[in-house]
């Protein structure tokens, strides 16, 4: 079996399978993660061991579930980012947001990630009509609007740690777009936009009739993607027995994976010759 990896940069960790959101296009029950599923500090660590011997690696992301929500004792999600950034590596998560719509929760939290490091910190926020989680008159959203106030308030060296962007699920439903009008004002404000397809993967399985279709030449099949459609957006040709295609290694539990289609490729304090050369190699 032949294996592409096109982003050998980063180590996916999926933290918990917990969120506070029930999404209609929610992919986790196609994900190898069990019901109450949630890592441990330990075996963050041992992941971060095993990070050393994949040469390439400089990126570490969370997701899950709902980042936020992890707690183990006395610890956090900043205790965990804290300790990718003493492993020195940049430390990222990506969030529905909700933590962060009250300002002294999200004043509190980011504060203290920017008093106890100096490490950039990547924060992608998942905005759009399937979260629900921004006023859709006003064109705004809370979570965002805190974080734009707190960094006026933080020195502009620790203003810059906090790096945002919002990941928007496009479906072929016109409604599915974010306002423009919102799109312009946040990106004035220095935060960076990345549009994907809607897939046909976990709940949205029910309703795929609104999925892009990545493969086909008809742009009519796109709906609301056409807009953010790019290229590389296609799937490239090749049977899934003979090709797998994967952005980056993900960590569930012990095991480590690549997707589409899951792929389990090593275990904590285990990676096989072929990954470690694989993400060793120049890009």
């Amino acid at each position: 079996m032949k294996i592409e990896i096109k982003d050998k940069s980063l180590m996916m960790i999926f933290l918990l399978e917990e969120c506070n959101f029930k999404c209609a296009h929610c992919g986790r029950e196609d994900e190898p993660m069990d019901p109450g599923y949630k890592l441990s500090f330990d075996q963050l660590q041992r992941c971060l061991s095993d990070c050393r011997n994949l040469k390439s690696i400089n990126w570490i992301h969370f997701s899950g579930g709902e980042p936020t929500l992890w707690k183990e004792g006395t610890r956090d999600l900043v205790n965990l980012l804290l300790e990718i950034v003493d492993a020195g590596y940049t430390p990222g998560f990506t969030t529905n947001g909700s933590l962060f719509v009250n300002y002294d929760r999200c004043r509190d939290f980011f504060s203290l990630y920017t008093d106890c490091s100096t490490v950039p910190l990547r924060l992608y926020f998942s905005i759009d009509t399937f979260h629900k989680n921004y006023n859709a008159k006003k064109g705004r959203a809370k979570s965002l609007d805190n974080i734009i106030r707190l960094k006026k308030e933080l020195s502009r060296e620790k203003a810059d740690l906090l790096n945002v962007s919002i990941i928007v699920t496009v479906s072929k439903d016109v409604d599915s777009l974010l306002p423009d009008e919102m799109i312009k004002n946040y990106e004035s404000r220095e935060i960076k936009f990345g549009f994907i397809p809607l897939y046909p993967m976990g709940k949205a399985k029910s309703f795929s009739h609104l999925c892009p279709d990545l493969d086909s030449d008809n742009p009519e099949g796109l709906g609301a993607y056409r807009r953010y459609y790019k290229k590389e957006d296609r799937k490239k040709p090749g049977d899934a027995e003979d090709r797998l295609r994967t952005d980056h290694i993900i960590l569930i539990g012990n095991d480590y994976y690549f997707s589409d289609p899951w792929y389990k490729v090593g275990r904590l304090g285990y990676l096989p010759n072929g990954i470690i050369r694989a993400y060793s190699a120049k890009p």
